[in-house]
C-alpha cells in the first residue's frame, strides 16, 4: 500500500513541475498604444505575457491554421501570419478596439506591437557573446 502512495506522490510532482514548466513565470508587459493619427480612439494598453512552451506551440498551430497548410509566397503573408499568432496567443487585455482580425487594425499597428513584444521577450535571453561570469566553485555558497 505504501508503495502505491509513493508512486501517486512521484507522478503528482511530476504533473506539478509540468504544469509549472507550462505555466510560464507569468511575466507580462503593458504596451502603451497611441495610434490617434489613424483613429482618435486608437489609444490604450496591451497587456501580453512571456509565453510557456506550450503557448509556443499553439502559436505554430494557429499559424499553420491562418496559412491554411500553404507556405507563403509573399514577406507580407508571412509577417502577418506570425504576427496575429502570436498575438492571439500572448494577449492578456486590450483596448475593445484591437482586435487582431478585424480589418480596423492596420498592419502598421499589428506589427509596432509586435516588434515591442518581441524586443521584450529577446531581453530574457543569455546574450550571444556567451557567458561572461568569472566565477570559480571556490565562490560557491552552499
Amino acid at each position: 500500500m505504501a508503495q502505491v502512495n509513493q508512486d501517486a506522490l512521484k507522478t503528482l510532482k511530476q504533473t506539478s513541475a509540468l504544469q509549472q514548466v507550462n505555466q510560464g513565470k507569468r511575466r507580462t508587459l503593458s504596451i502603451p498604444l497611441n495610434y490617434t493619427h489613424i483613429d482618435e480612439t486608437f489609444v490604450g494598453d496591451v497587456v501580453v505575457h512571456h509565453p510557456s512552451m506550450m503557448e509556443k506551440l499553439q502559436v505554430g498551430v494557429t499559424r499553420a491554421q491562418l496559412l491554411g497548410g500553404v507556405v507563403p509566397l509573399d514577406t507580407m503573408t508571412d509577417n502577418l501570419s506570425q504576427i496575429i499568432a502570436t498575438l492571439d496567443v500572448v494577449i492578456d487585455s486590450k483596448p475593445g478596439w484591437f482586435d487582431i482580425f478585424s480589418d480596423t487594425v492596420e498592419y502598421e499597428i499589428l506589427e509596432d506591437v509586435y516588434v515591442q513584444y518581441m524586443n521584450w521577450v529577446n531581453a530574457f535571453r543569455n546574450n550571444t557573446r556567451g557567458d561572461t561570469n568569472k566565477g570559480t566553485s571556490e565562490d560557491k555558497q552552499g
